[in-house]
């Protein structure tokens, strides 16, 4: 059953709580749960005496990720029963941020189950005394929490969290995660240019070079042109395909070096910081690394191919 019983001085069963619904709405950085009760009044002890309900939310069967979510706050206070039997309703809400929601999507198999512990008080002859509410699980099932995840707008902002890589890795990796960092200082001085010039230098730095080491057009045609041949004799995995993700990532931050071609906008810089820092994440060096030069037979698939051009 979804109620809780309020207990009120000797009054055991003063008034009942039943759970209705859950909402979700969104706001300014910040998304709420809204849980929907209805009040009923089953002793006079609870007539006409204003009544402040509070809590705590706790989100259950997630595993070790299980646990406190936030506090309960009556959206509108107080509530009052005005007679034996009458009835009325509000809302208990808790806010919560979008790495909380992250978390739970990350770690339910289907239902969501939120346990709320519920305290109240009420007012006799003027003065606030504590009085005993109790506790409820709810659980949510899979389309009715999808529901709610539409209305607190979750996933229409892209946010995207990577732990930091470790720089305990070879000479390499560590100059290129320098250079990252240089970028992210960058775009925090909203220097978009900047920041996509030092992404160059990042994805250069990952293979030991310097970011004009590498021949920009002919390497990435070359390289797509040479992986596409040995993807046919043999299967060929992640590091050599992110090997050629830096090398078109590299190409598209090359613009940034060069103002006069076209301007960088805060999108642009934006995206490359999330690209580069999602292949930094992954990064496993290739042994043999895809030649630049192109081989002297190629398919006809390579050769309809179009041209890269600056």
């Amino acid at each position: 059953m979804n109620e809780i019983w309020v207990h009120i001085g000797t009054a055991h069963d003063a008034a009942r709580l039943e759970l209705k619904a859950v909402h979700g709405t969104s706001g300014l950085g910040v998304m709420q749960l809204r849980f929907h009760f209805e009040a009923s009044c089953r002793n006079e002890a609870a007539a006409q005496r204003p009544m402040w309900f509070e809590g705590k939310v706790h989100a259950v069967g997630l595993g070790r990720s299980s646990g406190y979510l936030g506090r309960l706050a009556v959206e509108s206070s107080p509530v009052t029963l005005h007679s034996l039997a009458a009835t009325t309703t509000f809302v208990l809400v808790a806010d919560l941020d979008h790495r909380q929601l992250q978390i739970i999507e990350e770690h339910r198999t289907g239902a969501v189950k939120f346990r709320l512990e519920v305290t109240g008080t009420a007012m006799t002859d003027g003065n606030l005394e504590r009085i005993g509410v109790g506790g409820i699980e709810y659980e949510i099932n899979q389309s009715n929490w999808a529901a709610i995840l539409e209305q607190m707008q979750y996933r229409r902002l892209l946010l995207i969290e990577l732990d930091a890589p470790d720089a305990n890795r070879p000479v390499e990796f560590a100059a290129a995660l320098d250079y990252y960092r240089d970028a992210e200082k960058q775009y925090i001085k909203q220097e978009w240019r900047l920041t996509v010039e030092a992404l160059r230098q990042t994805l250069a730095a990952l293979v030991g070079k310097k970011a004009d080491e590498e021949e920009e057009v002919a390497g990435v045609q070359a390289a797509a042109n040479t992986l596409r041949k040995e993807s046919r004799k043999t299967n060929q995995g992640y590091p050599p395909r992110a090997e050629q993700v830096r090398r078109a990532l590299k190409f598209m931050c090359g613009l940034g070096a060069h103002p006069e071609v076209a301007e960088t906008t805060k999108a642009d810089a934006y995206s490359a910081l999330l690209m580069v820092g999602g292949l930094l994440h992954s990064w496993q060096p290739v042994k043999a690394r895809i030649t630049s030069q192109p081989s002297d037979q190629e398919d006809e698939l390579t050769q309809a191919a179009p041209a890269v051009s600056a």
